[in-house]
């Protein structure tokens, strides 16, 4: 950079970049005969750019600076794709068509999505029933319910719960262990599996003949205990408690939230 001078009657001057404005010293080097380094001392030129811009030195040339490496947990996912899922969970499953999703999520939010898909941790699943198609979450990536902080029901609370509403669901081994010492003497009367997903599913063998029949009436390709549920005014867990034994007994098969009939 060429620079013009300032001839005054005490000397020679030069106006310098601002890096040199706060400067209290300079440092000058002499090269070689007629070329100078002017500099500011060592250490200081670092400090000067840092408070003038508010940045950190930047990286050399010819260099990228590496990107920031997001955490994942256990399943490879990350906390943003957590997230994710715990939105496209708390959807209703017909709802999650590709139109609904395009319009609710944000760009950061259909990105996560796009990551889960190719982490196989979401399908998106078309049918005749959702041409549009719909996000289903695999059984492995499923969000773990919350734990309800209540107080700990009895073996005789328990029982009255399971033949009142027909089916229990347990997430505590501990429950079911003490619910199956009490029903040691009906055991003709009702059945149950432990899930995949770690859940203990009992229910009763008339409530197991009433959803059969539920089942009979639905039409498509593939059975959803939530819409089921809506359609015919059961709730999702007395489905989905007897899609779970039918299941292990090899007449459907789980695929993510939905279940197969096997032909």
């Amino acid at each position: 950079m060429r620079i013009k001078t300032i001839q005054k009657e005490s000397g020679t001057y030069v106006r310098l970049p601002d890096d040199f404005r706060k400067a209290e010293e300079l440092e000058l080097f002499m090269l070689r005969d007629g070329y100078y380094l002017l500099s500011l001392p060592l250490g200081a030129a670092v400090k000067t750019r840092v408070e003038a811009k508010g940045t950190a030195e930047p990286e050399p040339k010819g260099r990228a600076p590496e990107p920031a490496v997001a955490e994942e947990d256990a399943k490879g996912l990350t906390q943003s794709e957590n997230r994710v899922l715990d939105k496209l969970a708390s959807i209703r499953f017909e709802k999650r068509t590709g139109t609904s999703i395009r319009e609710d999520f944000s760009r950061q939010d259909r990105e996560a999505l796009l990551s889960l898909e190719k982490k196989g941790a979401v399908t998106f699943i078309k049918s005749k029933k959702y041409p549009d198609g719909v996000y289903n979450i695999q059984n492995d990536f499923y969000p773990a319910p919350k734990k309800d902080a209540g107080p700990e029901k009895s073996a005789s609370e328990l029982e009255r719960q399971l033949f009142r509403d027909g089916y229990i669901i347990l997430q505590d081994s501990n429950a079911a262990q003490r619910l199956s010492e009490v029903l040691q003497k009906q055991k003709n009367a009702i059945t149950g599996v432990k899930g995949f997903d770690g859940k203990y599913y009992v229910v009763t063998r008339a409530h197991m003949e009433r959803v059969r029949k539920v089942l009979a009436r639905w039409r498509g390709d593939y059975v959803d205990p939530k819409a089921m549920a809506a359609k015919f005014g059961i709730h999702p867990d007395a489905v989905k408690a007897v899609l779970k034994i039918l299941a292990e007994g090899g007449e459907y098969t789980e695929k993510g939230e939905v279940f197969i009939k096997v032909e």
